[in-house]
């Protein structure tokens, strides 16, 4: 967790009710930051993350893609396990081709292998 008094540190010369509030609102934030469950093409709770699912394609190595409709590239995918799914899995992805304002594109050793992602 990031530390609340560095920020407590930036208010020196606030009035004290100003940085009393301040402090208290970065620490709340700092506490309570959440990904959230999982809720298809829906941004993360706290974050600028989305969540989206795929399945990988039938023969390995195989391109596949999934529709993002973030209206921008995304930069990063990070795979994910929600616990609230049985059979959830993490399966090895490689991107095939940059990602473009409508897509992201990989290919996968695993074969019809469904998985779930955040991207940012």
């Amino acid at each position: 967790m990031a530390d609340s008094s560095y920020v407590q540190s930036l208010f020196g010369g606030v009035a004290e009710d100003v940085k009393k509030a301040a402090v208290a609102a970065f620490r709340y934030v700092l506490d309570n930051l959440k990904l959230g469950p999982f809720n298809e093409g829906r941004r993360a709770l706290n974050f600028q993350w989305y969540w989206f699912s795929g399945t990988t394609a039938s023969v390995a190595g195989t391109e596949f893609s999934i529709a993002h409709g973030m209206g921008r590239i995304p930069m990063v995918v990070l795979p994910v396990l929600p616990l609230d799914q049985v059979g959830s899995q993490i399966v090895p992805l490689r991107v095939s081709r940059a990602a473009d304002v409508n897509r992201m594109y990989f290919t996968s050793s695993s074969t019809s292998a469904a998985f779930a992602v955040l991207v940012e």
